[in-house]
């Protein structure tokens, strides 16, 4: 039983890797991501915080309008710590909005919470 349920596991996460690039990009068919998620290399380097789309989607939602204020400096402040992300903050993949987060409101934090496209794309993915 156990074997079953790890190669279930292992064939949704493929089947997800190769789509992740898609899946981020607001508007696929009109507008690719760039830079792409998959580079061509086996190096992660470029991925997670040092991608300047997925650094959006990472960054707590209690700094994501510094995000967008000023993406890079941001960026550099993930990247070393200066930003923490913690459990508690949430990344901002969670909430509705192009780009992730847009639609947050400090004053009613749930609004739009789970509803974010990405999350939403990889639910049908894994679920369906």
């Amino acid at each position: 039983m156990n074997g079953i349920i790890s190669a279930t596991r292992s064939d949704d996460s493929t089947r997800l890797k190769s789509q992740i690039g898609h899946y981020v990009a607001p508007l696929p068919a009109k507008e690719p991501l760039s830079p792409p998620v998959n580079n061509g290399t086996s190096s992660r380097s470029h991925l997670g915080v040092n991608h300047p789309v997925l650094a959006s989607f990472l960054c707590p939602i209690t700094a994501i309008k510094d995000y967008h204020q000023d993406p890079a400096e941001t960026r550099k402040k993930l990247a070393n710590g200066q930003i923490l992300m913690s459990a508690a903050d949430f990344p901002a993949y969670l909430w509705e909005g192009t780009p992730p987060g847009e639609s947050y409101d400090d004053d009613s934090m749930t609004d739009g919470l789970f509803k974010g496209y990405f999350l939403v794309r990889v639910s049908f993915q894994l679920f369906a």
